[in-house]
């Protein structure tokens, strides 16, 4: 009979091990994104696969009493990770001169977040039980909109890496976009989580709904008005030598604690408050805090999470429902996002190559969606249900980005022209 200990140990011992092992087995490495395959092990390792394959098995390696160790360091990898998410707002990624910048970002966020809200009305039409009691129509689109026009920019950072286009225009519009985006999506979210809130109050040492609410404003103003500055110049203290230490992680863990708490507690999910410390610390921290925790945390931790996200996703192949919903969601996020970028792009005079490519990039959703999706289902705005279709959309968006940006960019001759550092930016086009 095993120990908690060693049933934990081999459990992250396979969530950390096959994806990689996948990935070079079937020689997919440096064309799909290893996010990807890490999500589609969390899924097999759920009821879905393995809980069907050998139910015994799936409760002694992934019932309830054996998850709580997951459970524990999958929200303390959210909550880096959110984090992380701040610490990539650059605001000198997004605040860009080219011309296209500004009209590429309102359309990645407009044509998505539009298709997404049609497709969430189709699915009340198509499936009226999807929507829980207590969740109005309202809130129910905006979060399949949210869902449909989310990106992931840690993500789309890994694969520009991979392609090796960091540096050239593309990624410059890409990474800007993606960070644009993202802020004005989470704070959509936050909106939405907030207005759950007053709806469907869970009291919290005696505070009313509308005290809760106004928590929100109170809690931005603090955190810029005094907690950003001393938080900056506790931070520079102890990295003068630009190094992230011990002594800056314990300030920066309790800072970022303190915040996730605090928006737990106010009716946000606790990774807005994590994001919220990320995006105000100066861009000049930035860097060797990211540096230091990125490849811990998303090599080594949020494996954990994919797990448990794949465990909660019930697929059931033969629904027409999941075939459907899966179908009509990915189409409304390909066609509002590759298709917007192109039609934008085109506008401005671009080559196809460029827009598409761009557009393609721009699929991946990675680690933000799957969080989002977890965050919706939390607070009861998502069934689980629906759960398991927006998660494959995640999977397939994802996957799909790395290859099609690929292939746009052999057809336009840009491959080779990755291969000559020294080509001139105009010579590039990207």
């Amino acid at each position: 009979m095993l120990t908690p200990s060693a049933i934990f140990l081999l459990q992250a011992l396979v969530i950390l091990a096959v994806p990689v092992l996948l990935l070079r087995l079937s020689g997919l490495m440096g064309i799909m994104p290893v996010v990807a395959v890490q999500i589609f092990v969390g899924i097999v390792l759920g009821p879905s696969v393995f809980g069907r394959i050998s139910p015994e098995y799936f409760q002694f390696f992934a019932g309830p009493a054996v998850l709580t160790p997951l459970a524990g360091l999958a929200t303390l990898a959210v909550l880096i990770f959110g984090l992380l998410s701040g610490l990539h707002l650059d605001h000198t990624t997004f605040s860009s001169n080219d011309r296209t910048f500004w009209s590429l970002a309102l359309v990645n966020v407009a044509a998505p977040m539009t298709l997404g809200c049609l497709a969430g009305w189709w699915i009340l039409a198509r499936y009226p039980a999807e929507l829980l009691p207590g969740v109005t129509g309202t809130e129910f689109v905006a979060a399949i909109g949210i869902c449909v026009s989310m990106k992931a920019l840690p993500v789309l950072g890994a694969i520009l890496v991979e392609l090796q286009l960091l540096g050239r225009r593309i990624a410059h519009l890409a990474l800007g976009i993606a960070g644009a985006n993202d802020i004005l999506l989470w704070i959509v979210l936050s909106v939405l989580l907030a207005a759950r809130a007053a709806a469907h109050p869970v009291e919290v040492d005696g505070l009313p709904p509308l005290a809760l609410i106004a928590c929100v404003p109170v809690y931005l103003i603090v955190i810029v008005r005094f907690v950003r500055p001393a938080l900056a110049a506790l931070l520079a203290e102890r990295m003068r030598d630009g190094q992230f230490g011990t002594r800056a992680a314990v300030v920066l863990g309790v800072a970022t604690v303190a915040s996730a708490l605090t928006t737990e507690l106010i009716g946000l999910h606790y990774i807005i408050g994590a994001f919220v410390i990320g995006a105000i610390l100066p861009d000049d921290l930035r860097k060797p805090i990211a540096d230091r925790l990125q490849v811990m945390t998303v090599a080594l931790m949020m494996p954990f999470f994919f797990a448990l996200t794949g465990m909660r996703t019930l697929l059931d192949l033969s629904s027409p429902a999941l075939l459907e919903i899966f179908a009509v969601a990915t189409s409304a996020s390909a066609i509002g996002i590759i298709g917007g970028t192109l039609a934008t792009t085109a506008f401005f005079g671009e080559r196809w190559s460029f827009g598409f490519s761009l557009g393609s990039l721009l699929q991946a959703k990675g680690l933000t969606e799957l969080i989002v999706l977890t965050v919706l289902l939390d607070s009861g705005i998502l069934s689980p249900r629906l759960f398991a279709p927006m998660v494959l959309m995640a999977l397939f968006s994802t996957a799909c980005a790395m290859p099609l940006a690929r292939l746009a960019l052999a057809r336009s001759g840009e491959r080779r022209l990755v291969a000559n550092p020294g080509a001139s930016q105009e010579q590039r086009g990207f």
